[in-house]
């Protein structure tokens, strides 16, 4: 008896401190963000900002010229020196994306034309890998991010590149170095990944350039692309797009930024009401007889948006972009990770139903 009491008594000071202690998976989320060099000194001045709520930076990014050789722009090598020296090497990664310069001045954005040659055989990866790693090299950089886009439903092109991953990431981890791969929110369809690299999944473009008006993404979206991604190896971070659209008679006119919308309706004294199936923010209103649509993400948006995918098991998020965003207002939504209320000051929620564009 003196026994059992002995090790109950023991199994207290255990059980507090696991009843205190969170369970596992349920650790702090990460986040990280893109600065894109076109809005270099905006994105330049929110990373300072928030520097202290992001894990990673990535510079945005490094192109393809005409012989399939990856390299940087001007203003993207001021952009990734000004973040090392800012930030410290070790937190800033150099996305490569597939849009190529054709000609001084001329490019073709995410075009996977390249792609078929660099992924054709291992002589040809392995010269794009070593090219890859000499900018590595150059730049010294910690890591690198994989942006290649557009592959679509292409099964043969999906496979190819697979390999090429595998064998980046092989060479980078005997170096010390870390792998991002950028995929849509639909890879898993077409691909099986191999493990080893941290996967980020662009959870945005349900509504945009290509369509009617809508936001960029809903919840019924993000259960899709949870599902999809639930059984991909090693890490997986979710990727949400900041600011939105303004569509003129169910035509895209601009891209918005958070700060730009905002402004936009002011000046019409048009408020915002939130979609409840995605937590994006819409307006409409009359101009010279059009009917102009807006809906864009706010801090709020981008809060519910994690959380939801946090309930799904995910706990690493980017952000696209930096530039255009109001800090104040990040700061209290989805950096504390703490939505606020759907009723906010001025914002009246409304069923999705009555949404605009849908």
């Amino acid at each position: 008896m003196r026994k059992g009491l002995y090790v109950a008594w023991m199994l207290i000071p255990l059980m507090l401190m696991l009843a205190l202690c969170p369970a596992v998976g349920q650790g702090e989320s990460s986040y990280s963000a893109w600065l894109p060099y076109w809005v270099l000194d905006d994105a330049m001045d929110e990373a300072e900002a928030l520097s202290g709520q992001l894990d990673m930076l990535v510079a945005f990014a490094a192109i393809l010229d005409e012989n399939d050789h990856p390299f940087l722009l001007d203003e993207t090598e001021t952009l990734l020196l000004a973040m090392q020296r800012a930030f410290g090497k070790e937190r800033v990664a150099l996305s490569v994306v597939n849009d190529v310069q054709v000609a001084q001045g001329e490019y073709v954005n995410k075009t996977t034309d390249p792609l078929g040659r660099l992924f054709a055989d291992e002589e040809a990866m392995n010269q794009h890998i070593a090219r890859l790693l000499t900018l590595v090299d150059t730049y010294e950089l910690a890591g690198l991010e994989i942006d290649y886009e557009n592959i679509k439903d292409d099964a043969a092109l999906w496979a190819q590149y697979a390999v090429f991953i595998q064998k980046l990431y092989e060479q980078m981890k005997a170096e010390g170095l870390t792998l991002r791969v950028v995929l849509s929110w639909d890879a898993p369809r077409y691909v099986s990944l191999p493990e080893g690299p941290e996967y980020v999944v662009m959870c945005y473009n349900l509504y945009g350039y290509h369509s009617g008006p809508g936001p960029k993404a809903d919840f019924s979206f993000l259960n899709e692309t949870a599902q999809l991604y639930a059984s991909v190896p090693d890490e997986v971070s979710m990727a949400f797009a900041t600011g939105g659209f303004e569509w003129v008679n169910g035509s895209v006119v601009s891209a918005l930024t958070q700060v730009q919308a905002e402004e936009l309706l002011a000046q019409q004294g048009v408020t915002p009401r939130r979609d409840e199936d995605s937590g994006a923010l819409y307006a409409q209103f009359e101009l010279d007889g059009e009917i102009h649509i807006v809906w864009y993400a706010d801090g709020e948006t981008l809060a519910r948006w994690c959380a939801h995918m946090q309930e799904k098991g995910f706990e690493s998020f980017d952000f696209f972009r930096l530039g255009g965003n109001v800090l104040s207002d990040w700061e209290q939504t989805v950096l504390s990770l703490q939505p606020t209320a759907v009723e906010t000051a001025g914002m009246e929620a409304t069923p999705s139903e009555a949404a605009l564009g849908v």
